[in-house]
């Protein structure tokens, strides 16, 4: 199967919309006539597909697992100034989560492993006409989400289906207020198909119900951390154990370190909005409600 102007789809894509394919896999990663956007685990799909640009929507590593291989097979790589450095050294994204001390392998989740690849340009810079940048931060600081002009929107991490939830019901983020914000963005563009990294693509109209989903699971775990910290105050490791909980994670030590960050993203966002305040006791970070 050859796209219309003579380009390889990478093995296993399927045509969405035009020239706009998608390949499925542990990350689902976009094509339209030679870009490529974000790449699956394994090389193999694309050694016989034509290619000259890949655009990475954010530094997670099972997001540019194979962009390396892609680069040194003439691929020009691009990602955002505020995660290319995460992409050129995934250390720097393993080490951020670890206060910068090294936490060893046993802390790490195996999506932030890679091999780094060099990057080319900024999405901030792009100029394609095969597709649009879209920043979508929150998952990431640069965070960015790709339209392409057949109406396909690739979002990475940026939206969850709700089936999703049901597996990870905490999803990692930084910054939950960004995430809502980019939700509400995504409502606002033109697109006939959503295609997440994780998931299945979905229709607009679908795509709706799960943003809905989305913002309402974050407004829960808000309504949570303020139940937990009205009339007395809680330490930070009390209320990452109380959330942790909540949700029904589980105590793997990769694990609890993806809510470390997850949770701090929250109260961050909490006190950012006045709702919150934090102070030390007994050398020990602690949270309370605002009367």
């Amino acid at each position: 199967m050859t796209d219309d102007d003579g380009s390889y789809p990478p093995r296993g894509a399927e045509r969405l919309a035009g020239d706009t394919f998608y390949v499925p896999g542990l990350t689902n990663a976009g094509y339209v006539r030679g870009l490529i956007v974000d790449t699956g685990p394994e090389f193999e799909p694309y050694a016989s597909a034509g290619f000259d640009r890949l655009a990475i929507t954010h530094g997670h590593a099972d997001h540019f697992a194979v962009a390396a291989k892609l680069r040194r097979a003439g691929a020009v790589v691009y990602a955002s100034r505020d995660d290319a450095r995460l992409v050129e050294n995934p250390e720097v994204n393993v080490r951020g989560m670890f206060s910068w001390a090294n936490p060893g392998d046993l802390l790490v989740s195996k999506l932030f492993r890679a091999e780094g690849c060099r990057v080319d340009g900024y999405l901030e810079d792009w100029n394609d006409v095969r597709a649009v940048a879209v920043p979508l931060p929150g998952h990431t600081l640069g965070h960015t989400g790709m339209l392409t002009t057949d109406g396909v929107l690739f979002t990475g991490d940026a939206l969850y289906l709700e089936e999703i939830w049901a597996q990870h019901p905490l999803p990692y983020a930084i910054d939950p207020g960004m995430v809502v914000a980019s939700l509400e963005r995504i409502r606002t563009l033109d697109y006939e198909w959503l295609v997440p990294a994780h998931g299945r693509p979905v229709d607009h109209a679908e795509s709706l119900r799960h943003i809905d989903f989305h913002i309402g699971q974050i407004r829960e775990t808000d309504r949570l951390i303020l139940a937990l910290l009205t009339g007395e105050g809680r330490s930070t490791e009390e209320i990452i154990a109380l959330v942790s909980a909540d949700r029904r994670l589980s105590d793997d030590p990769a694990q609890y370190w993806l809510a470390v960050t997850n949770v701090k993203g929250f109260l961050g966002d909490l006190l950012a909005r006045g709702e919150i305040d934090f102070y030390v006791r007994e050398h020990s970070g602690w949270w309370r409600a605002r009367a």
